[in-house]
């Protein structure tokens, strides 16, 4: 063989057998509805409008038959937001994102529907708000919940699931304004099997009314996460190329030993090793983002992208490029809660 291709024969063998892992990590992320910094007290509201086409209330779906139930309470609507409002304004108390949470009565609107959903005037928002002693308001302008069970088949165990549909909107009556409005579907499914794949033994989906609690109860909760902070966990990619040392590194890394992995990846940094130095270079790059060193994460990963262009590696530029924008968005967002 010749002697001068034997560098490239072993960056190919290395390149085809680095291991991508992913590691799971918590980032901060702040409530991302727009509200004025000097609110504290808030009224939720329910504008009670439907559109012509949500007429399946008391309708839901048996296999694939289209069925209408015989026993549902005649005020399910008001049951169902009922339930939805409580759980948000109990999520936001729970969460302390304002000092009150009012719940005005169901018939504070009656049902009204249209092709359009038009809204809040500003007059009726401002004698909403000097009536409840309020900021702001809160409003859940429509919702709708549709019910669909499956039975038993060639060994899938029988399920069910509900599909939300919310419309909300944040009005500041104050300032005369319209600050969000913002649509949540939402899907609750039932099949029987835990996290982990497991089937748990009698189980069963919960009843047709019960399950539709729950979902409402859920869309209530994830609109209220908008307007406080939270801890979320992403996954990122780190990788291991077919060598003792980021072997290691990686045992060290998952280990939470950050100091040592470095000190190992460091050793691949220099530009004269290669494509090598593309690997060490991202990784340190996470190591430094899990130090909460994000100035330096993104100078590590600078350094990446310019190996990367430089040896032509699309993959690893793609990546890497996937990352600098992740990254720069979590500075972002931290410069904004510091301010």
């Amino acid at each position: 063989m010749n002697p001068r291709f034997l560098p490239a024969l072993i960056l190919l063998f290395l390149s085809a057998c680095t291991v991508y892992k992913e590691y799971p990590i918590e980032v901060y992320t702040p409530g991302e509805a727009p509200v004025p910094s000097d609110t504290r007290k808030v009224a939720v509201i329910y504008r009670n409008f439907k559109y012509p086409g949500d007429t399946l209330l008391h309708f839901y779906r048996d296999d694939s038959q289209l069925m209408k139930s015989q026993s549902d309470p005649v005020e399910l609507d008001s049951l169902l937001v009922a339930t939805c409002l409580n759980k948000l304004a109990a999520s936001l108390k729970n969460n302390q994102s304002f000092s009150e949470v009012r719940i005005l009565p169901y018939h504070t609107f009656k049902r009204h529907t249209g092709e359009e959903l038009i809204d809040l005037p500003a007059d009726l928002a401002k004698q909403i708000a000097n009536a409840s002693g309020t900021d702001l308001i809160l409003s859940l302008e429509t919702f709708s919940s549709f019910f669909s069970g499956y039975p038993v088949s060639f060994g899938v165990p029988k399920a069910s699931e509900v599909v939300t549909v919310a419309v909300w909107s944040i009005y500041d009556p104050q300032r005369s304004l319209t600050l969000e409005r913002k649509t949540m579907i939402d899907t609750i499914y039932w099949n029987g099997y835990d996290n982990k794949g497991n089937y748990l033994e009698n189980y069963a989906p919960p009843p047709r009314l019960n399950a539709l609690h729950i979902a409402a109860a859920l869309s209530g909760e994830n609109y209220a996460k908008r307007f406080y902070a939270t801890w979320q966990t992403v996954d990122r990619m780190y990788s291991v190329p077919p060598l003792p040392d980021f072997s290691g590194a990686a045992y060290y890394f998952e280990e939470g030993e950050l100091g040592k992995a470095i000190i190992l990846w460091k050793k691949y940094s220099d530009e004269k090793s290669g494509k090598l130095a593309i690997n060490a270079r991202y990784n340190l790059a996470l190591a430094y983002e899990l130090k909460d060193d994000l100035l330096t994460a993104q100078k590590w990963l600078a350094a990446s992208l310019d190996l990367a262009q430089k040896h032509r590696s699309s993959k690893d530029i793609r990546m890497i490029k996937a990352y600098q924008k992740v990254l720069e968005k979590r500075i972002k967002v931290l410069e904004t809660v510091e301010q």
